[in-house]
Formats: structure tokens, sequence, C-alpha cells
């Protein structure tokens, strides 16, 4: 073991490297030993360095999922790799955990999901006897029984909350009330020439989940006040390369920020098709998708921050809904977020789907904001905004430039909402070039602005043609 030593020079934490527990080639499974490093390591034993790479294999089988302890501190070097494979499952589990750091991590995935939503799970290495998903397999039983044994929870007539196919498919999750946890210069990705159908599912969900030591009574969250969602989380220096979705679920006092996403894609067969998973199963994705219960207080999104993000939109593979009688599945834009007390800032999207699903918030701003999509890739059904969810009360969307690529324009770029409930919502977008505008100059923006109830609102759509700018006041 080897304390290394500060700039101050002080003695920082010792260190270990993983090659004590694992093969370290990148191909043998080391699973068991990257277990066992980790809980050497909790309660700041040590900060455990990774620098070879290692194969941790999870597939299908439910007690695979690896599960990080209290005071857990994980560092990459330059040749430091983990190579994971889970199906239906996380990689990475942190339930009720605080003051992890992980640092430097290169996560590359090497498994596949398959289209089909109902696959049969694997226990120690054995098929289930009766076929039953991974997801809630995982849920139901090792998830349960994991968080009975090392947080006290005390189910009663229920279980663990279950994650959801998608969610479950997370290479980390978060659960109830871990907090204090920084994800630092990490990169996820696949191969560079992996096809659609082995993008990395998801990357984060968090979700609420029970308290340590409390009695449960539901699966969901209730009013009991035993439920917390994740707080005080650090995504720092993170990129994707090859993913369906990025973040999903519920933060609290949380910071996004120095973000880059490249290559992603939808769900799909090795051949492009069946996209979205047959039958549509899999939740379309998005790069954050921050979502929450408004009518409960302790697990709602607040504090949260995204800075500085930019979504280069290299879309893999086709839209899963044709529109005309195909039965649409969802918008597959970039940001999909409701918070409370939060913002966006600095964040730029360039994914043909489109930029941003609004849902319901409160003291909520969207500034500074660049977005290229081209609203024929989803074959004319969705605009660059929409605003699905009310009601919103004092929101804000200022410094937003969309520009629409598409060959005609076909939807307007942002759709309004109905709900007599908003309050106090002010929106300034400027549209910087819709298609249809190259022939039919100023009159293209006539009938933009979109439909808008509630009271004190102020929405105001800045377009330029040729260099002139006109305004066009839509309440």
């Amino acid at each position: 073991m080897q304390a290394a030593e500060t700039a101050s020079g002080q003695a920082a934490s010792p260190t270990r490297s993983i090659r004590n527990w694992t093969h370290c080639d990148g191909k043998t499974d080391d699973n068991a030993g990257v277990v066992s490093a980790l809980a050497a390591a909790q309660n700041n034993a040590f900060t455990l360095v990774v620098d070879c790479p290692v194969f941790i294999h999870v597939g299908t089988d439910v007690r695979r999922p690896i599960y990080f302890e209290d005071g857990t501190t994980v560092q990459f070097t330059g040749a430091g790799l983990f190579k994971v494979d889970n199906v239906q499952i996380p990689a990475f589990v942190l339930v009720n955990t605080s003051k992890i750091r992980l640092l430097g991590w290169r996560v590359q995935f090497v498994g596949q999901l398959p289209v089909e939503q109902h696959i049969n799970y694997t226990e120690n290495g054995v098929p289930g006897p009766v076929p039953k998903m991974p997801s809630t397999t995982f849920s139901d039983g090792a998830l349960t029984q994991w968080v009975t044994a090392h947080r006290g929870i005390h189910f009663v007539g229920t279980r663990a909350p279950w994650p959801g196919c998608t969610d479950s498919s997370a290479i980390f999750l978060l659960m109830g009330s871990t907090r204090d946890v920084e994800f630092r210069n990490m990169k996820l990705f696949v191969a560079p020439d992996a096809k659609g159908s082995h993008f990395i599912p998801m990357g984060f969900a968090s979700m609420a989940g029970g308290n340590s030591n409390a009695t449960i009574r539901h699966q969901v969250p209730d009013d009991s006040g035993q439920f917390s969602i994740p707080s005080n989380i650090t995504f720092s220096d993170i990129d994707l390369d090859g993913y369906y979705m990025g973040w999903q679920g519920s933060y609290q006092n949380t910071l996004f920020e120095h973000i880059r996403a490249h290559r992603y894609g939808d769900l799909q067969d090795d051949q492009g098709g069946n996209v979205g998973g047959i039958g549509k199963w899999f939740a379309p994705p998005h790069l954050f998708y921050l979502n929450y219960d408004p009518k409960k207080p302790e697990v709602q999104n607040r504090q949260i921050r995204i800075l500085d993000v930019i979504d280069y939109g290299n879309r893999v593979g086709v839209a899963r809904d044709r529109g005309g009688s195909d039965p649409g599945s969802g918008f597959i834009n970039s940001l999909k977020i409701g918070g409370i007390d939060s913002e966006v800032n600095g964040y730029k999207s360039y994914r043909p789907d489109g930029l941003l699903d609004l849902l319901t918030s409160t003291n909520l701003t969207i500034s500074n904001v660049d977005a290229t999509y081209d609203s024929s890739f989803l074959n004319n059904i969705y605009p660059a905004v929409r605003l699905p969810q009310a009601p919103y009360d004092h929101v804000t969307l200022e410094n937003i430039t969309l520009v629409d690529k598409a060959a005609a324009t076909r939807q307007a770029p942002i759709w309004g909402t109905y709900s007599a409930s908003n309050t106090q919502v002010n929106i300034k977008v400027t549209i910087n070039q819709l298609a249809q505008a190259a022939t039919n100059g100023p009159k293209a923006y006539a009938g933009l602005c979109p439909p808008w109830k509630g009271s004190n609102n102020k929405v105001d759509i800045q377009f330029i043609v040729s260099g002139a700018k006109y305004v066009q006041k839509c309440n």
C-alpha cells in the first residue's frame, strides 16, 4: 500500500491497485474481484486505483450487480478500464450510501439489450426455473434482500421499488437517500464500430427508495416520510458516446456540468429494425429525463443545475414513430425536465429529434440555449419545444435560439399549453431559421405563437429573416 502526498505536503489517503484482486486482462470475468476490492476500500480505508482493463460480467444474473458502501473512492489511471455487459439490470448500485468518489472512470459497454422485453433471468449462473424478466426478479428478489440485510429496511407486504425495464438497464442505479457522491471526469462509451443495437441502454438512473431502518408498506413513495431521492450529487466532465438514455430520474441539490454527448440512438436490432424494442417497450430516450411526482414533496426535483452541455446529436438509426396510423410512443428530444428552484444554462443541442419537453416546474430558468433540429426527422410529428405537463409557475425560457433544418417545416417550433394554472411564465425565443422561410419570407413565421393560458405570462418570439428581426408578442 502506498500513500500519496498532496501539493501542500500533507499525506493523502493511501492507495492500492485493483491488480491485487483481479486478472487485469480485460477478458477474464473479474466481478468477484471487484466486489472484494470495493469491500476492502470502503470506509475510507484507501483509494482503489484502477490501472488496468477489468471485465465485469453481469449479463442477466440478478446476483451480479455490484453495490457500493460508504466512504469508497475509486480513481482510474490512463490504463484503467471497466468493461460491463449488464442486461436489464444495473452494473453498479448505490442505495442509501454516501461519500462516494468515482474519479477518471472509463467504462466500456460490451453487452446488448435485446429488443424483446420478456427475456429470462439467471441467478448465480443458473437460468430461472420460471421465466421472469431480469429487471423484476432483481427488484423483487436480489435488491429487496440486499437492502433488508444491509440497510435494515423492513418491508411489510411489499418489496423494493421496481425501477422499470428501462431504468434497471442503467450502468449506474442510484436509489433512496444516497448522497454526497461525485462522478468526475468519467467516460461511458461503446466501441467505435459498434452498431446502434449495442449502445449503452442508460448511463445513470436515479429513483426514490425507502430510508434505512424504515418500515415500508408501499412500493412507491407515499406520505409516510420514509422515502428519499438521491441528493448532493455531482456529475462533472462526463462524456457519453454510444447511448440511448443519459440520465433519468429524480435528484435534489445536484450539479450536472461540462457534459458532452456524441453518438446516440434508440433501442434497435442488428439490422436497425424494431426501433424502440418489440412493441416499443423501451422508453423514448433522452440525454436528460429528469421528472418527479409533484404531489410528493420529499421526492421532488429541487435545486438542480445543468451547466455547459453539448449534445452533438450524432443520431444512429431511424425514428421509431412514422406518423399516420402508426401509434406514436414519444418525443426523443435532448432535454426533458421538471424542477423546483432549478436552472439550465449554456445548453447546446444538435440532435435532429428536438430540444425540450418542459414538465411541471416552479422557479425554473432555462437560458442561453442553441438548438438545431430537423422537424422532418421524426416524420413531422413533433416541434422543437413542448410544454406537455402543466402547470408552470415562475418559469423563464430566455436567450434560446432554434434552427429547423427540415426541407419543409410542417410543425410550429413551439407547442403551448392550455392550462389556466400557469402563472408568471416568461418565454423569449429567437427562431433563426425555418426551412420554409427560404421561399415564403416573413410570412412563413405567421402563426408561430403557441396557444397559451394562465395569468401574468409573457411569451415573445423573435425571428430573423435575411438579417431583419421581427418580434411576435404572443400573449
